[in-house]
């Protein structure tokens, strides 16, 4: 059994999928020696085999995943007593590296294991099935890559750093991205260090260090910020900007406003709008 797709991806530039197949091998198949232009992940699904590289030969059965690099020259044979079945997938990106790194693939590790046999199956079968060009198959069939790059990063079980390795400030950066994504939602403090997996008030240390504000102090001066560009910039209603600012109701937004301003929403927009060609004053609040 055989089945491959050629993907003609022009679209996505970090990481994108070249080609895809599964192959169910006779007894002492093999493929090489070669070099291949892109890289290229084979993932034993059932049986054994070996892959030689670089004068080392690894002994591959069920659940193993080895990596072919670019220009390197690699041979692979199925075995011949349980030949394996195996699925790979060609891909090429400026962030390859990256994303492989993350699943603890790279030049000094070229095989990793990664037990989610029935579900990277289910995977290979469900690109396969796109094979029909168009956007949205094109579309699908990153996703499908994706997840499968997840759960070799999931068996790879790797700890969680930025690639500056200033791991405290890091912490800091995502908990911005992250308000940044969810302000216009009810969040808590708590939500934000479980999302980074460290101790809420680990995470309070870190934002009085380098930003001389508490979480929920900037998740309010935050949202406020958003709330003053929409009602200076845009004809929204202040209920509009309430939910669009994460507040439930427009009461408790205008009750936080005018404690934060000292005015009312609607009072701070009728004396930003004053003077539309004058220079406005910066707002001692603003971040």
């Amino acid at each position: 059994m055989y089945s491959s797709l050629e993907v003609k991806n022009k679209t996505f530039e970090d990481l994108y999928v070249k080609f895809c197949g599964m192959q169910e091998c006779t007894p002492g198949y093999s493929y090489g020696p070669a070099v291949r232009q892109h890289y290229l992940i084979h993932y034993c699904l059932s049986g054994k085999g070996e892959y030689h590289i670089n004068n080392k030969v690894y002994h591959i059965q069920a659940g193993d995943a080895f990596l072919i690099m670019p220009q390197v020259v690699t041979y692979y044979q199925a075995d011949k007593d349980d030949p394996w079945t195996y699925a790979w997938v060609g891909f090429d990106g400026k962030k390859a590296e990256l994303y492989l790194e993350h699943c603890h693939l790279h030049h000094n590790n070229l095989v990793v294991q990664c037990g989610y046999i029935d579900e990277i199956r289910e995977i290979m079968i469900s690109m396969l099935a796109h094979y029909k060009l168009s956007y949205s198959n094109e579309m699908f069939i990153q996703g499908e890559f994706f997840r499968l790059l997840s759960y070799l990063m999931k068996s790879a079980n790797l700890t969680y750093k930025e690639e500056n390795h200033q791991s405290d400030n890091s912490y800091v950066q995502k908990s911005l991205e992250y308000i940044q994504n969810n302000y216009q939602n009810v969040i808590t403090v708590q939500e934000i260090a479980d999302y980074l997996s460290i101790n809420r008030s680990y995470l309070t240390t870190l934002f009085k260090q380098f930003l001389h504000l508490s979480p929920q102090e900037f998740i309010k001066r935050y949202r406020m910020n958003q709330a003053e560009e929409l009602l200076v910039n845009s004809d929204l209603t202040i209920n509009q900007i309430s939910f669009s600012c994460g507040y439930a109701n427009q009461l408790s937004f205008s009750k936080a406003f005018r404690q934060y301003h000292d005015i009312s929403p609607k009072e701070y927009r009728k004396q930003y709008q004053l003077d539309k060609e004058g220079t406005r004053t910066e707002d001692p609040h603003k971040i």
